[in-house]
């Protein structure tokens, strides 16, 4: 237990990324995207002027880089004064498994799975973001022209020459500036600090709701439940042979 127990705190204070390769999820096919209506030319070239401002070059990786620091390290400090119990119970444990926990001492057993776990968390999820910026940079031209298409479906074109001209202002331009790395302002950072233990503490209440809405639906299905054909296309889809199928974790 103790070992899965501690899996579960990693996971949630470093947050990694891991690939089930023996039962990856099938794939979901995206709802075909509804047709927008079209934008008069010179509607759009004001909304374009707005978020030129608004989504200037290079700003995800601003948002994802040295600008999430703090904040990442906030949330690793938050997660790891977080009762075990509780990481235990989102983990999965029944409440009467987690309860038993109480008294485990996070840090302590952190150090004794992996003495550099605290390191390797806040490496970890910097790369990650790292990693995310230089991938939505390579975005950002799509990405502006989608915004783009959203406010001049939002905001008349005046309303968006409007914008235009307080962004020519001081502080129109310095809220452009702004706009998009407040959220990692000192003030919102400890307030994400302070709501954090508070939504973990709810997150079983979340993930009972979830539970009770799907309640209806029947249960995946097994292996064992399978046709051959249907082990066959199964098998086929993945990549692998009949006899390397395995349950998916989670279906019992």
């Amino acid at each position: 237990m103790l070992k899965a127990i501690t899996i579960t705190a990693l996971a949630l204070l470093a947050a990694p990324c891991s690939a089930q390769t023996n039962s990856p999820p099938a794939p979901v096919s995206p709802a075909a995207p509804v047709p927008a209506p079209p934008v008069e030319p010179a509607h759009l070239a004001e909304a374009r002027l707005v978020m030129a401002k608004l989504m200037p070059a290079g700003i995800y990786r601003t948002v994802m880089g040295s600008t999430m620091a703090p904040m990442l390290d906030s949330m690793g400090d938050t997660l790891k004064a977080l009762p075990l119990r509780q990481i235990a119970e989102i983990g999965g444990l029944s409440p009467q498994q987690a309860a038993a926990l109480d008294k485990v001492n996070v840090e302590q057993v952190m150090a004794i799975y992996d003495p550099h776990w605290r390191e390797r968390s806040q490496i970890t999820m910097r790369a990650m973001f790292d990693a995310m910026g230089g991938f939505f940079t390579t975005l950002e031209p799509e990405l502006r022209e989608a915004y783009a298409q959203a406010y001049a479906r939002r905001f008349t074109q005046g309303e968006l020459h409007e914008l235009n001209a307080f962004f020519l202002t001081p502080a129109g331009a310095k809220y452009a500036t702004q706009y998009m790395t407040i959220a990692t302002d000192p003030a919102i950072i400890a307030e994400m600090r302070t709501m954090m233990p508070k939504l973990m503490g709810e997150m079983p209440k979340f993930m009972a709701a979830a539970q009770k809405a799907t309640a209806s639906l029947p249960p995946p299905r097994k292996l064992e439940t399978l046709t051959p054909a249907e082990k066959a296309r199964l098998a086929k889809a993945l990549g692998v042979r009949e006899d390397q199928l395995k349950d998916a974790k989670g279906i019992s």
